[in-house]
């Protein structure tokens, strides 16, 4: 499989036509399809339903829609921070973290940094918890924030530290068309219908919708918890009463929240719902920038 064949799938999951991809890629119609044919000859699966007219995805092409967009963009982003390297800064710092919620953090602690060393270059990423763990062990990564959640906890070795920088408690967020924001905060019995329970993450996370599922034993329909790829998604979807979704208290951008009116944060009663963020970073790292960021990010004690 090569990303070639990734970016075109994209493309014709978004217009539905190999035609239209064919004339925008400068190619044959035929080369296309074969093209996209192979693909599922490599996954074993098929991605489309092949009408006259349009062509549509099938329930496994939906799937992979998003596993696909994922690979797509972290091999665009590599591209990118490759060209972006300079082999004659002295000092770089690869820092990744979780999702926005916890932007202000990072922010606070690297402006501080660059602060203090205005020369020192800064490599950031956006990626999901399993992500975090695999680009600190194999160092990729020199520190990255995280999140444990609920009941479950982050699963590492024993070269990785994790330290707390932030805790708080997970709320539900809650459009004001929906009766239950009338409440003073929400019970169990309250989570028991059909809406979807949204979560954020960039990319395909399975350790969030565990978290949640194991400190939500109530909710017996797995497929309720569903992921979004974007703040403003999830925004747009709570507003709207189309769904519910966590927010994690203490981190919300202020301005993000006051601009949404219709969403009103509210705890759950009865339910375990606390959650830390934590710095992962390896013990034998002698990167000084990482020993210089921790300084700035890790709560005075």
């Amino acid at each position: 499989m090569d990303i070639d064949k990734l970016q075109i799938f994209l493309k014709v999951a978004q217009y539905g036509s190999f035609k239209r991809v064919a004339e925008e890629e400068f190619r044959t119609q035929r080369a296309i399809s074969k093209q996209m044919k192979q693909l599922e000859i490599e996954l074993g699966v098929t991605l489309f339903v092949r009408r006259a007219n349009r062509i549509t995805l099938t329930k496994q092409g939906q799937f992979f829609r998003s596993a696909a967009q994922d690979i797509v963009n972290n091999y665009t982003k590599a591209l990118s921070e490759l060209a972006d390297y300079n082999d004659e800064v002295q000092q770089n710092l690869q820092v990744g973290y979780f999702s926005a919620f916890e932007q202000r953090l990072l922010k606070s602690a690297l402006f501080a940094l660059k602060i203090d060393q205005p020369d020192l270059h800064l490599n950031i990423r956006e990626e999901s918890n399993e992500h975090l763990m695999k680009s600190i062990k194999i160092g990729n990564l020199d520190a990255a924030l995280s999140i444990e959640y609920g009941n479950q906890h982050l699963d590492l070795e024993s070269s990785i530290s994790s330290e707390t920088i932030f805790t708080g408690e997970m709320v539900m967020g809650v459009s004001t068309l929906n009766a239950l924001s009338k409440q003073d905060y929400l019970l169990p019995e309250d989570l028991k219908n059909d809406q979807p329970i949204l979560y954020y993450s960039p990319e395909s996370s399975t350790f969030l919708m565990e978290s949640f599922l194991s400190s939500m034993t109530f909710i017996t329909d797995l497929e309720r918890i569903q992921r979004v790829t974007s703040v403003e998604q999830m925004q747009l979807l709570i507003s709207l009463n189309q769904a519910l979704a966590f927010y994690p208290s203490g981190l919300l951008n202020s301005e993000l929240m006051t601009a949404d009116s219709h969403i009103k944060l509210m705890p759950i009663r009865h339910s375990q719902q606390q959650y830390q963020i934590v710095v992962l970073y390896r013990t034998d790292n002698e990167n000084p920038a990482l020993k210089n960021f921790l300084q700035k990010i890790i709560p005075v004690k």
